[in-house]
């Protein structure tokens, strides 16, 4: 149904409830994992100490993956490449070192680690050359810098079309030019009540379209990153075969 805070509170009952140890560990792992999927990174974090203190070595990489999920979710990129090194170095089969690679670099990359992340990949397993590419491609051009997109968004629409984003830049130009036409038409008519109003909102639009031009800068270079990193982590995604609880197994999904 949805409800993951309420399946994670199940799945700590059972471990409270668990005699056997490596059960309980697995039971604390998946009520860890719904936490994790519901946006709680700390709570997550905390079923995966109580993992690990119930059942010591023996979900080392299933907790190396879900910690590394979560630093990622918490934008603590140093975090998130350590765990997935970890993951490299306690997973038993080459898929799953090389999806540990993948990770490794795209929170290296996150991190404005071009080289570092393109060293996480080496000596991995598996056809890496399009993650490669997405690297190489990411450092070689150059990020929008937020402050020439304000400074062009003086000239409304401007800094907007600096970053791409073209429909907002004749929207802003176009608002703009019709709130100054209203300006002057009612100041020539001697209508200063409705040329005050049209100056109150003008004013608005136009410091908007200079903090757009800041805003589409960011967002422009958010937009390239992820896309570099999707490429870097590729199509497969890890999720716990639910067919095994509370062994808890890990899965490729594409």
């Amino acid at each position: 149904e949805g409800r993951r805070e309420a399946a994670a509170i199940e799945f700590r009952r059972l471990a409270l409830a668990e005699p056997d140890a490596a059960a309980a560990g697995g039971w604390f792992w998946l009520a860890a994992h719904e936490y994790a999927q519901a946006g709680q990174a700390a709570a997550a974090d905390r079923m995966l100490d109580r993992a690990e203190d119930r059942a010591p070595g023996a979900l080392a990489a299933p907790v190396a993956w879900l910690r590394a999920e979560n630093a990622l979710a918490e934008k603590d990129w140093t975090a998130a490449a350590f765990h997935f090194d970890s993951l490299k170095l306690k997973a038993d089969a080459a898929d799953l070192r090389e999806f540990a690679a993948r990770g490794s670099a795209a929170a290296r990359l996150r991190a404005g680690d071009a080289a570092g992340a393109r060293q996480a990949l080496a000596g991995a397993p598996g056809d890496l050359d399009a993650a490669r590419a997405a690297i190489d491609r990411h450092a070689a051009r150059r990020d929008k810098r937020p402050w020439a997109g304000g400074v062009l968004g003086l000239v409304p629409g401007l800094g907007y079309a600096y970053s791409g984003e073209y429909a907002n830049a004749v929207r802003s130009l176009i608002l703009n030019s019709l709130f100054l036409w209203g300006m002057v038409e009612t100041a020539c008519d001697d209508d200063w009540a409705v040329f005050s109003a049209l100056t109150f909102v003008e004013l608005t639009w136009y410091t908007g379209s200079i903090y757009g031009g800041i805003d589409a800068a960011h967002r422009h270079n958010e937009r390239r990153l992820d896309a570099a990193t999707s490429d870097i982590r590729g199509g497969p995604r890890l999720q716990p075969d639910l067919a095994r609880v509370p062994l808890i197994a890990l899965q490729f999904t594409f």
